[in-house]
């Protein structure tokens, strides 16, 4: 009698396949949870900015103020084309002193 014929054979047939289902599942679990927590360590890195964000911010601010300064100075300005307003106040910041410029640069 060749041994799937056996009376223990369907049984522990039926018991190998759900302990290995409920591996499987512990494992999926396991897998789950740490994405989660991947997540969350992401999303909490995210939501705080970085130095260079909060950096950028206060120049681009900076750089909002000494414009609204610059139109300020000549209202004629403001009727300049965007092209032209901002080709004037590349001059008046250089003007002004106000452009970084590298060691060596005129």
């Amino acid at each position: 009698m060749p041994f799937y014929e056996e009376t223990w054979f369907v049984p522990a047939m039926l018991g190998g396949v759900l302990l290995f289902q409920f591996l499987l599942l512990v494992a999926i679990l396991m897998v789950s949870g740490k994405v989660s927590a991947l997540t969350r360590y992401i999303a909490s890195r995210e939501s705080s900015p970085g130095p260079e964000l909060i950096q950028r911010k206060e120049e681009n601010s900076d750089q909002k103020k000494l414009f609204a300064a610059f139109l300020e100075e000549d209202p004629a300005r403001r009727e300049l084309p965007k092209r032209e307003q901002f080709a004037a106040f590349r001059k008046w910041r250089e003007d002004k002193g106000l452009n970084w410029k590298a060691p060596g640069e005129g």
